[in-house]
């Protein structure tokens, strides 16, 4: 980096709590300046954490696993898109690395409180909570909690620390019972929160004895530009509305519509493209919800964008039910079960949130026990007499409960799908469609090959996100054809690389072009915050060197080239069709890619990184 000062940055505390379950002791430590310099904050923070503190043979459900939250740079500073905070842990679901974000106002009062994160270690001996009221930090009994869904829970806590406006983190019974895709719900009942989502984390928190935590912060961010940095914000309103105008609108859903026409939405657990009324599909575009469900316009802390909707079933059984639905959960819960009613896909999210799954895996995982019943992998008999056929919402739901109960046939499918097909048997597992365990997102990946690669290369399992959403690049730049295979590693690449620096400075996504946050970024609004002087190759190497620790760690807990693989469907069947009809990506198709991939990382060909990447990127 060009920043070889040791003067600390502004935006930020520079220290955490350490809370040992175990013992009851919680302390005080400075985070390591240096350690902030290279890997910014956030995710790539914590993955540092996690390379001194997390042994590779961990079992991630033992007290010796730990949950490392972490704050980045622009957490609960007054900037839009200021909203994120992460979990880094071994999952519970892949047995590997992982990291989880939640928006909301979780993450700014942690840093208005004086923390960038905390390290939770150990377990308690009974259920208990963590109040973090400014400085006042306490281990508190929550045995009267134990056992309520998410929105009962936060509420009694809220009540109990004795103020409205703690943002609390906290598990259902699906965590409780050590479901392998439980979430960490944020402010569930506030409707101003979401969900540390992806990789279990909420069955970490089930194993420690550990509810939820209640965080209160009252003391700011001290800025080193703060009218520096107002004025820029004002500068670049305007870029902000054209950017997410449709955001603010229909939030992620927006993307419904546009991603079916192009052939890239996977229904029926990617088993097709294209439903034969398609008047279905229409009563689930944006501007249906808009017009027909919208209950309330959500936004996060300090953020105009208000990409949040939460929606509210209006006809039949489910009438009345609320939630906050996006692109990824309407397809999981909708049309991948066959579902096409918003009504059912409510209620079932409702249930989803109340027990604290992640609510991709959950409706994944009912989706594709769906297929093994078509199939007659299963039976009425295996599922105790419900009729789990595609498009059947009450059978939805039905299995959702027993899942969140671990009753009956939800014992089988709790953990996730693959840990299901394991349990079956039967060649079960050629169905699932996963990568490293963990379930595949919203986007069929023989429709856009380059979404495939990041499936197979994200350092948490199958992500969008993580892995590099390839989707606007393969449609906006002429020289990259979706279908094509070169130079698919360079993109993926380069995408992961930018999300890994957005993610460790704590930015929202959505409205980080609007500050010039991209693969040429112009790094104005940070330094305002910090007052560091970082350029933007500053950033890029910084995610660079963040994403390849993250395969460091993946490496020395067993990962290589045999595990960046996609599921016999991807590779063998064809899309039956639509716009993507005849195409799949084949086991050379693949091959091709991670050879570019490696190359382009500076790793080996086994997916190992190299010693000299190491040394260049000045890792550890």
């Amino acid at each position: 980096m060009t920043l070889a000062s040791t003067q600390r940055w502004k935006g930020i505390a520079g220290r955490l709590l350490r809370i040992n379950l175990s013992t009851r002791k919680i302390a005080t430590e400075d985070i390591p300046f240096p350690w902030i310099q290279k890997y910014l904050g956030g995710r790539g923070l914590a993955a540092r954490y996690y390379y001194e503190e997390i042994d590779p043979g961990v079992d991630p459900l033992s007290p010796e696993n730990k949950l490392i939250f972490m704050n980045g740079i622009m957490t609960g500073v007054p900037a839009f898109g200021s909203t994120k905070s992460y979990i880094v842990a071994k999952s519970p679901l892949t047995g590997h690395y992982s990291v989880t974000n939640a928006g909301g106002y979780f993450g700014a009062h942690l840093k208005w409180a004086g923390y960038d994160g905390i390290i939770i270690e150990g377990r308690a001996n009974s259920p208990v909570y963590i109040s973090i009221m400014d400085g006042n930090v306490e281990i508190r009994d929550a045995s009267s909690f134990w056992g309520m869904k998410t929105a009962e829970a936060q509420d009694a806590i809220r009540e109990e620390v004795g103020d409205r406006r703690a943002s609390v983190a906290c598990i259902g019974p699906a965590g409780e019972k050590l479901s392998r895709i439980a979430s960490v719900m944020v402010d569930h009942s506030s409707r101003r929160g979401g969900a540390f989502g992806r990789g279990g984390f909420g069955a970490i928190m089930g194993s420690k004895n550990l509810k939820g935590i209640a965080v209160l912060g009252t003391k700011g961010v001290e800025l080193a530009d703060p009218d520096g940095l107002r004025s820029y914000l004002k500068e670049h309103i305007k870029e902000l509305k054209e950017t997410t105008g449709n955001h603010t609108k229909y939030g992620t859903l927006q993307y419904v519509g546009p991603l079916y026409e192009l052939g890239a939405y996977p229904l029926m657990n990617f088993t097709r493209t294209r439903v034969d009324d398609e008047s279905l599909m229409r009563n689930l575009y944006a501007e249906v919800m808009r017009s027909r469900y919208l209950a309330k316009d959500v936004a996060c802390v300090n953020c105009p964008v208000a990409c949040g909707k939460f929606l509210e079933a209006r006809e039949g059984p489910w009438s009345g039910a609320r939630c906050k639905v996006e692109y990824e959960t309407l397809w999981s819960l909708g049309p991948h079960c066959g579902v096409f009613d918003y009504n059912v896909i409510i209620a079932a999210h409702q249930l989803v949130d109340e027990y604290g799954f992640d609510g991709i895996s959950a409706g994944y995982t009912v989706g594709f026990a769906m297929e093994l019943y078509e199939r007659g992998i299963i039976d009425k008999g295996f599922t105790g007499g419900i009729n789990l056929r595609f498009g059947d919402g009450e059978a939805e739901i039905q299995l959702l409960e027993l899942m969140g109960e671990r009753r009956g046939v939800g014992e089988i499918f709790a953990d996730g799908s693959v840990a299901a097909a394991e349990r079956i048997g039967k060649d079960s597992i050629k169905y699932v469609m996963h990568v490293k365990r963990q379930e595949f997102a919203a986007y069929e990946p023989r429709a856009f090959y380059g979404i495939g690669l990041a499936y197979a290369t994200s350092s948490r399992g199958a992500c969008h996100n993580v892995g590099g959403w390839t989707i606007r690049d393969e449609l906006l730049k002429p020289k990259i054809d979706r279908f094509a295979i070169r130079g698919k590693g360079l993109l993926v690449k380069t995408l992961q690389d930018v999300r890994a620096y957005i993610d460790s400075i704590a930015l929202c996504t959505i409205p980080r072009r609007s500050l010039n946050l991209t693969d040429d970024p112009s790094p104005e609004v940070v330094n305002y915050i910090t007052g560091a002087g970082l350029t933007g190759r500053d950033l890029v190497i910084a995610g660079e060197r963040i994403y390849t620790i993250e395969r460091i760690l993946l490496n020395r807990e067993g990962v290589t080239r045999k595990d960046d693989m996609l599921p016999p469907r991807i590779m063998y069947e064809p899309v039956p069709d639509g716009p993507a009809k005849g195409h799949r990506i084949s086991p050379a198709m693949l091959n091709f890619m991670l050879d570019e991939y490696y190359e382009a990382r500076g790793w080996d060909s086994n997916g190992i990184v190299k010693e000299e990447t190491k040394r260049r990127l000045e890792i550890i």
